[in-house]
């Protein structure tokens, strides 16, 4: 993304960068326009925050996991792939911000070629990635992340196959099979590229929301498939892949910009609803279609489907707003269109213009938390439609904070989610205010006071930097609470006041 002007975004992206420092914690800022996720549940910081609903463990059998392959494997080289075709992501930005993809080579491809069925609830296909070393050494190993190999989602994500530069090559799972290593037979250079084909399979549970994690699963009309193909993991600059253990407690992935061009063999009566925009569709037998989409740089391409669902849309400032709901919750869909529409104009205002050319807002059922945040869609609980409280609304408003926090200005979830959630928790503040609405504003305020002070009189108070999984029972109240308050003081401080005092807050 094209630098930001208004100064309010560079002392927030400051503040944070200080604060990291004091704090060890990790920034990742992108290269140019970006975009990222949050497993754990949004809290409606009315008067007061809901407490925290850490994902719950239940066995459920997986589908399959990365099964290794001999280190000896022979040669056996498939056809070229055709070159990415970086011009077709423009269609996924607004035009002002076509110039971004100039800094294309500095993200990875992902080019996915996917079949949907939902029969069988599953997503089969390739999944070619144009990796650039970019470590200041040869690389011998790639690491992916397979994240629905995760107790908490319920389902699976088995890699049947790899490639590299057309040749088999072997792989193997670790880390509880949420990690893949493919080996390379030659170590890649600083600078180098190489491409990488996995074959996979990914499959979601079906009505699990109670008992899994509600946006990998099928229920209510709405089939999401999140962080449903092997991602590439992170490499750190300590020269490490990120191969952590995944806590429950939090956003579960950690990825790094890349583009995507995605080509999805959709079913019929399905209507897919994904980062990016379509570009293309073609009929398929039996009344199915196959759709491509490009995003744009992101943090991952979220899909999904719907059936049954109505719809409806605006546009702000040239971004197309789409809300699906349930038919029988019309009022509160038109309640959370017009959330995304006020909050989008004004995050756009005091952060800067959102760069995508649309953003998708889903009724699903969640069930254990209120909402989840992807590249250009946000998932929002069934639930909050059925009352239209100021739940709903200010649900809707955190979560398209997260395309800004998280999304355009990264950070590692895993480690230190007080940096997005409280941004995103700050900006239920700054929507109140956008509104003219100072007693609402007060009363967001006043709801995180009530909050943060109620774990300090309980001697719960913790560093802003403490990891997710060392907060039980205090998460919200320090992840979004005491966050939010950190935010809102030092987005309105000189960057000197912001140095002198970084410290002292974050204990």
């Amino acid at each position: 993304m094209r630098p930001v002007r208004p100064l309010i975004f560079a002392l927030l992206a400051l503040l944070f960068v200080l604060a990291t420092c004091s704090a060890t914690s990790a920034l990742i800022l992108p290269s140019a326009s970006a975009v990222a996720p949050t497993n754990v549940p949004a809290p409606l910081p009315t008067p007061s925050v809901l407490p925290t609903a850490t994902a719950v463990k239940v066995a459920v059998p997986l589908v399959g996991t990365a099964r290794p392959t001999p280190t000896t494997v022979p040669p056996s080289p498939s056809p070229a792939p055709p070159a990415f075709d970086v011009a077709a992501q423009r269609a996924a930005l607004l035009p002002a911000f076509h110039a971004d993809l100039a800094d294309a080579a500095a993200w990875d491809r992902y080019t996915l070629n996917l079949r949907m069925d939902p029969q069988a609830l599953s997503v089969s296909g390739t999944l070619l990635v144009e990796f650039t070393n970019r470590a200041t050494v040869a690389l011998d190993t790639i690491y992916f992340r397979l994240y629905p190999n995760h107790p908490d989602f319920g389902g699976g994500l088995r890699v049947d196959a790899a490639r590299v530069g057309g040749q088999n090559a072997p792989f193997a799972a670790e880390v509880a099979e949420t990690a893949l290593r493919v080996g390379l037979a030659q170590p890649l250079a600083p600078g180098a590229s190489v491409r990488i084909e996995l074959d996979f399979l990914a499959r979601t549970p079906r009505n699990a929301s109670d008992e899994t994690f509600g946006a990998f699963n099928m229920e209510a009309g709405v089939w999401s498939i999140a962080s449903f193909y092997p991602m590439l993991a992170r490499y750190s600059a300590d020269g490490q892949w990120d191969r952590r253990a995944i806590t429950s407690r939090g956003d579960f992935t950690v990825s790094s910009v890349a583009l995507y061009d995605v080509t999805i063999d959709a079913p019929a009566a399905w209507n897919l609803v994904t980062s990016g925009v379509r570009i293309d569709q073609q009929p398929l037998d039996g009344g199915a279609r196959r759709e491509r989409y490009v995003s744009g740089p992101q943090r991952e391409f979220y899909l999904g489907a719907v059936q049954g669902l109505d719809q409806a849309s605006t546009t702000v400032d040239g971004t197309r707003i789409v809300t699906y709901y349930q038919p029988g919750n019309k009022a509160g869909g038109a309640a959370s269109l017009r959330a995304g529409e006020d909050a989008l104009r004004a995050y756009n205002a005091r952060y800067g213009t959102y760069p995508l050319a649309e953003l998708e807002i889903i009724q699903a059922a969640l069930t254990n938390f209120l909402g989840m945040e992807y590249p250009g869609a946000v998932l929002i609980e069934q639930r909050l439609y059925a009352t239209n409280s100021r739940g709903l609304l200010t649900t809707v408003v955190h979560e398209i904070g997260h395309q800004w926090w998280y999304s355009l200005v990264g950070n590692d979830a895993q480690r230190d989610p007080w940096l997005d959630e409280g941004l995103a928790s700050y900006s239920q503040i700054v929507y109140f205010e956008a509104l003219g609405d100072r007693v609402a504003a007060e009363g967001e305020l006043d709801a995180f006071r009530d909050t943060y002070r109620r774990a300090r009189a309980n001697g719960r108070d913790a560093p802003l930097n403490t990891p997710p999984d060392q907060l039980p029972g205090n998460y919200v109240a320090i992840v979004y609470a005491k966050s939010a308050l950190f935010s809102r003081p030092c987005a309105l401080a000189s960057a000197m006041r912001l140095l002198c005092h970084t410290t002292a807050l974050l204990q």
